[in-house]
């Protein structure tokens, strides 16, 4: 049952137009299993929760990383893994994986955060995340 889920992430990573890349496939496990996974996962990966919903079994997350760069007004890269476990009507439960990555900025006004395309580092979260817990 790895495969879909394995071939999904790697179409994903050819598709252009957004700025995140979208990451689905059905799971074998029971959706409350695969969402406890997706949380020890995250954390061991070093994500740190944002948000969550159990009662939707919605869970984003993300990881600071501080690139060095000549611009003053440069603070740091965020990347953002925001998952779902979702079931059907007949059992069947898939993960649902986004990855963003956003350049956080000080300017005048405060914060300013600019979603970039999704890097290589948040891609490979995604697909080890959608690996560990699609078993």
């Amino acid at each position: 049952m790895r495969r879909p889920l394995i071939l999904g992430l790697l179409l994903s990573l050819g598709c252009a137009g957004t700025m995140y890349s979208r990451f689905a496939g059905p799971v074998t496990s029971p959706p409350d299993e695969v969402y406890g996974c997706v949380q020890a996962q995250l954390k061991t990966m070093g994500y740190q929760r944002t948000q969550y919903n159990e009662g939707t079994r919605w869970y984003v997350a993300q990881k600071n990383e501080q690139v060095q760069s000549s611009s003053g007004l440069y603070r740091k890269t965020v990347h953002v893994l925001d998952t779902q476990v979702k079931s059907d009507g007949a059992g069947q439960s898939s993960l649902e994986i986004v990855a963003h990555t956003f350049d956080e900025f000080a300017n005048a006004k405060g914060v300013d955060r600019q979603e970039r395309k999704a890097a290589d580092r948040v891609l490979l979260d995604a697909t080890a995340l959608g690996q560990a817990c699609s078993k």
